[in-house]
Protein backbone atom coordinates (compact mmCIF):
# COMPACT_ATOMS: atom_id res chain seq x y z
CA UNK A 1 0.00 0.00 0.00
CA UNK A 2 0.90 3.61 -1.10
CA UNK A 3 2.18 5.88 2.07
CA UNK A 4 -0.24 9.47 1.75
CA UNK A 5 2.30 12.42 2.20
CA UNK A 6 1.69 14.26 4.96
CA UNK A 7 1.97 18.20 5.49
CA UNK A 8 3.16 19.72 8.98
CA UNK A 9 1.98 23.37 9.75
CA UNK A 10 5.29 25.47 11.23
CA UNK A 11 4.49 25.34 14.95
CA UNK A 12 7.07 28.25 15.57
CA UNK A 13 6.42 31.83 16.34
CA UNK A 14 8.51 33.60 13.84
CA UNK A 15 5.88 32.33 11.03
CA UNK A 16 3.15 34.62 12.71
CA UNK A 17 4.88 37.55 13.04
CA UNK A 18 5.90 37.89 8.95
CA UNK A 19 3.65 40.04 6.95
CA UNK A 20 0.76 42.65 8.10
CA UNK A 21 -2.49 41.54 9.49
CA UNK A 22 -5.78 42.68 7.41
CA UNK A 23 -6.90 45.03 10.15
CA UNK A 24 -2.94 46.78 9.84
CA UNK A 25 -3.82 47.49 6.53
CA UNK A 26 -7.26 48.45 6.69
CA UNK A 27 -6.41 51.32 8.99
CA UNK A 28 -3.34 52.53 6.75
CA UNK A 29 -6.16 52.62 3.87
CA UNK A 30 -8.56 54.61 5.95
CA UNK A 31 -5.71 57.10 7.30
CA UNK A 32 -4.56 57.48 3.28
CA UNK A 33 -8.01 58.21 2.51
CA UNK A 34 -8.71 60.44 5.25
CA UNK A 35 -5.83 62.79 4.80
CA UNK A 36 -6.61 62.62 0.70
CA UNK A 37 -10.13 63.46 1.36
CA UNK A 38 -8.80 66.50 3.31
CA UNK A 39 -5.92 67.50 1.38
CA UNK A 40 -7.22 67.27 -2.34
CA UNK A 41 -9.84 70.23 -2.47
CA UNK A 42 -7.75 72.39 -0.46
CA UNK A 43 -4.89 71.94 -3.33
CA UNK A 44 -7.33 71.68 -5.90
CA UNK A 45 -9.54 74.62 -5.09
CA UNK A 46 -6.53 77.47 -4.31
CA UNK A 47 -5.57 76.31 -8.31
CA UNK A 48 -5.88 79.47 -11.01
CA UNK A 49 -7.63 77.01 -13.29
CA UNK A 50 -10.25 76.04 -10.99
CA UNK A 51 -10.65 79.44 -9.67
CA UNK A 52 -11.65 80.47 -13.40
CA UNK A 53 -13.84 77.78 -14.52
CA UNK A 54 -15.64 78.24 -10.92
CA UNK A 55 -16.10 82.14 -11.24
CA UNK A 56 -16.77 81.86 -14.84
CA UNK A 57 -19.65 79.00 -14.52
CA UNK A 58 -21.45 81.08 -11.97
CA UNK A 59 -21.18 84.12 -13.55
CA UNK A 60 -23.19 82.06 -17.08
CA UNK A 61 -25.35 81.06 -14.82
CA UNK A 62 -26.33 83.99 -13.33
CA UNK A 63 -26.64 85.72 -16.77
CA UNK A 64 -28.81 82.80 -18.16
CA UNK A 65 -30.90 82.89 -14.69
CA UNK A 66 -31.83 86.40 -16.01
CA UNK A 67 -32.40 85.68 -19.25
CA UNK A 68 -35.03 82.40 -18.02
CA UNK A 69 -36.66 85.20 -15.50
CA UNK A 70 -37.01 88.13 -17.89
CA UNK A 71 -39.22 85.52 -19.89
CA UNK A 72 -40.83 83.78 -16.87
CA UNK A 73 -42.36 87.23 -15.33
CA UNK A 74 -42.93 88.90 -19.03
CA UNK A 75 -40.85 91.80 -18.17
CA UNK A 76 -37.12 93.11 -18.90
CA UNK A 77 -34.41 92.05 -16.49
CA UNK A 78 -31.01 94.06 -16.14
CA UNK A 79 -27.91 92.73 -14.80
CA UNK A 80 -25.60 95.29 -13.60
CA UNK A 81 -21.47 94.86 -13.56
CA UNK A 82 -19.56 97.08 -11.61
CA UNK A 83 -15.95 96.53 -13.03
CA UNK A 84 -14.23 98.13 -9.72
CA UNK A 85 -16.08 96.37 -6.98
CA UNK A 86 -15.73 92.93 -9.33
CA UNK A 87 -19.18 92.45 -8.43
CA UNK A 88 -22.16 91.55 -10.26
CA UNK A 89 -25.90 91.59 -9.74
CA UNK A 90 -29.28 91.44 -11.17
CA UNK A 91 -31.27 94.44 -10.54
CA UNK A 92 -34.34 94.41 -8.00
CA UNK A 93 -33.47 90.68 -7.37
CA UNK A 94 -31.30 89.14 -4.02
CA UNK A 95 -29.10 87.19 -7.01
CA UNK A 96 -25.62 88.48 -6.84
CA UNK A 97 -21.91 87.46 -7.56
CA UNK A 98 -18.66 89.06 -5.94
CA UNK A 99 -15.70 87.85 -7.94
CA UNK A 100 -12.45 86.87 -6.59
CA UNK A 101 -10.25 89.74 -6.01
CA UNK A 102 -7.02 87.88 -8.20
CA UNK A 103 -9.39 87.95 -11.42
CA UNK A 104 -9.68 90.97 -13.92
CA UNK A 105 -13.02 91.92 -14.97
CA UNK A 106 -13.60 94.03 -17.74
CA UNK A 107 -17.19 94.40 -19.73
CA UNK A 108 -18.60 96.42 -22.16
CA UNK A 109 -22.61 96.80 -22.63
CA UNK A 110 -25.18 98.70 -24.85
CA UNK A 111 -24.62 102.56 -23.56
CA UNK A 112 -28.43 102.86 -22.21
CA UNK A 113 -27.67 100.21 -19.64
CA UNK A 114 -25.05 101.53 -18.47
CA UNK A 115 -23.85 104.37 -16.43
CA UNK A 116 -20.08 105.58 -14.80
CA UNK A 117 -20.04 102.66 -12.41
CA UNK A 118 -21.73 100.14 -13.88
CA UNK A 119 -22.23 98.56 -16.98
CA UNK A 120 -25.52 96.64 -18.04
CA UNK A 121 -26.85 94.21 -20.30
CA UNK A 122 -30.72 93.89 -20.96
CA UNK A 123 -32.89 90.52 -21.14
CA UNK A 124 -35.92 91.37 -23.01
CA UNK A 125 -39.19 88.91 -22.16
CA UNK A 126 -39.28 88.00 -25.87
CA UNK A 127 -35.58 86.62 -25.38
CA UNK A 128 -33.52 89.16 -26.70
CA UNK A 129 -30.99 91.32 -24.94
CA UNK A 130 -29.22 94.76 -25.12
CA UNK A 131 -25.82 92.05 -25.55
CA UNK A 132 -22.74 92.42 -24.32
CA UNK A 133 -19.08 90.85 -23.82
CA UNK A 134 -17.16 89.92 -20.10
CA UNK A 135 -13.79 88.98 -20.03
CA UNK A 136 -12.40 87.50 -16.84
CA UNK A 137 -8.59 86.96 -16.55
CA UNK A 138 -6.13 85.47 -14.39
CA UNK A 139 -2.54 85.47 -15.28
CA UNK A 140 -2.93 84.48 -19.45
CA UNK A 141 -5.93 82.69 -18.69
CA UNK A 142 -8.87 84.85 -20.22
CA UNK A 143 -12.51 83.23 -20.00
CA UNK A 144 -14.54 85.36 -22.35
CA UNK A 145 -18.67 85.34 -22.02
CA UNK A 146 -20.36 86.53 -24.97
CA UNK A 147 -24.35 87.51 -24.31
CA UNK A 148 -25.79 87.56 -28.13
CA UNK A 149 -28.36 90.29 -28.56
CA UNK A 150 -30.70 88.77 -31.21
CA UNK A 151 -31.55 85.78 -29.02
CA UNK A 152 -29.86 86.79 -25.85
CA UNK A 153 -27.83 83.48 -25.67
CA UNK A 154 -24.82 83.34 -22.74
CA UNK A 155 -21.91 81.90 -24.51
CA UNK A 156 -18.35 81.13 -22.28
CA UNK A 157 -15.22 80.78 -24.82
CA UNK A 158 -11.86 79.84 -23.27
CA UNK A 159 -8.46 81.20 -24.72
Amino acid sequence: MAKTPTFHQPTSDKSRTRGYTLAELLVVLMILGLVTAIAAPRITMRSDPALMRTQSAQLVNLLRFAKISARREGQSTKVLIDPVQKQIWIEGQDKSLDLDPKLSLKATGADIESSDETIGIRFFADGMSTGGEIELGIGTMVHKIEVIWANGEVRLAQS
